[in-house]
């Protein structure tokens, strides 16, 4: 049978939150009714998510494997991949939400921490035991009492707080729970791919350069970059730079020319069209405009 996939995006959830469709906390009744979900529908999403069932009956497939749903048991969805829920009756638990750009809103090289390595490959699913229960519950709930006011510094202390919750459910993974991963030659280079430009976005610019470096066809690379990630390796590419440039703008007090340079353009006109074609603002206004925007969530 054949089923139509749903992308969704945190904006389609239409959800009021000041964190601006980066970060969302929900129960799941509420979930399912603004998702529509039915035995027919199967959704892929454009942000983590993270399910934490108190009471819960059926099944979820995550990307055609099927895991029991249990109390007391937390599932985690990566960007992209395809789930739906089996069999499923009235279910009680929450639903978080969270982009990449938020998880990396407090910024830390720490590879543990970060998003692009830490979340790369985390379990499918955690049981809880007695204890890993109350200690992960303690820090959602400090989550949710933190998302449900307007306090100075709010989204800085949930950007913290979910970084801990994400540690503490690594910590807590059987590394048998994971998806069975076949050795994929195409997954390979994926993520040979997606190393490369971590190591080399400031100074590569350009799909045919990591394919030289991958010998391979730009065309083939290209293609094989957007039937995984469903986006082209050029705007792989583009994303991770931007990212950096958002993170010095907001984070450093470095000047746009100075930013500019740190980020391999060679000049600054350059730099300014390149960022305004994927943020709609130059590099300025950008900087003004998010931090007034903190102010405004204070």
């Amino acid at each position: 049978m054949n089923h139509k996939i749903q992308s969704i995006t945190l904006s389609k959830l239409k959800n009021h939150s000041a964190l601006r469709n980066e970060f969302v906390i929900m129960p799941f009744d509420e979930f399912t009714t603004k998702m529509q979900c039915d035995s027919d529908s199967h959704f892929k999403n454009k942000f983590y998510t993270v399910f934490l069932f108190k009471n819960a009956d059926g099944s979820l497939v995550i990307d055609n494997q099927e895991f029991d749903m249990k109390p007391l048991k937390f599932f985690f969805i990566n960007y992209n991949q395809v789930y739906h829920f089996k069999d499923f009756l009235s279910s009680k638990g929450d639903v978080l939400m969270f982009t990449k750009s938020f998880y990396n809103y407090v910024y830390t090289g720490n590879k543990m921490i970060k998003s692009d390595t830490a979340l790369n490959d985390v379990a499918p699913y955690l049981l809880l035991s007695e204890e890993s229960t109350t200690d992960l519950f303690q820090t959602f709930e400090e989550l949710k009492h933190e998302y449900s006011k307007n306090k100075l510094l709010r989204k800085e202390i949930i950007c913290l707080l979910l970084k801990v919750l994400v540690l503490k459910y690594i910590r807590n993974s059987n590394k048998k729970n994971r998806i069975d991963r076949s050795v994929d030659h195409k997954r390979e280079i994926v993520e040979k791919f997606s190393y490369l430009v971590n190591q080399h976005y400031k100074d590569l610019k350009t799909t045919s350069k990591y394919a030289e470096k991958l010998n391979l066809s730009a065309n083939y690379l290209n293609a094989l970059i957007k039937e995984s990630l469903d986006i082209s390796a050029g705007q792989m590419i583009k994303n991770r730079v931007i990212l950096e440039a958002q993170r010095l703008l907001l984070h450093t007090t470095l000047s746009v020319t100075e930013i500019s340079y740190e980020l391999g353009f060679n000049d600054n006109s350059h730099f300014g069209k390149y960022f305004k074609s994927a943020t709609k603002y130059s590099p300025n206004e950008y900087r003004i405009l998010k931090t007034k925007d903190s102010y405004n969530d204070i």
